[in-house]
């Protein structure tokens, strides 16, 4: 039995607690929403990487990056907000990244994901060595 001195004692435990686990709730799924759109803005530089690499097919840095934020759309169009695409080739290599904010639980919170994916550029070397035996 208890004393009356512990009577209302689980509902006072109970009152407390609550808001701690509603906080720990609120966290795990803020961090699955940052993960998931980390990897939708890692997907979206590898598919912009790909088409940057592509040298002389006709993909500027305008094209690769409207093709990268559709893609990016497509993906994840409610997980990330304000995309922004770098595309840049220098040294034989492609380089997209792309930057954007996350959605947040917490109101005024800005959580900001980058991705970003490197290729080397293909090109084409015609043989020297002659015509094939």
């Amino acid at each position: 039995m208890t004393s009356e001195r512990e009577d209302g004692s689980s509902a006072i435990e109970l009152v407390l607690l609550t808001p701690v686990l509603i906080a720990l709730v609120f966290a795990v799924v803020q961090a699955a929403l940052l993960w998931n759109a980390q990897q939708a803005a890692v997907a979206a530089a590898q598919q912009g990487a790909r088409l940057a690499r592509v040298a002389g097919g006709g993909t500027d840095a305008t094209d690769v990056r409207v093709a990268t934020v559709a893609y990016l759309r497509s993906v994840g169009a409610s997980l990330l907000d304000a995309p922004m695409v770098t595309v840049r080739r220098a040294g034989g290599w492609a380089t997209v990244t792309v930057t954007a904010h996350a959605v947040s639980l917490l109101p005024g919170a800005t959580l900001t994901v980058r991705g970003t994916s490197r290729g080397p550029v293909e090109t084409f070397t015609a043989d020297v060595r002659g015509s094939a035996p």
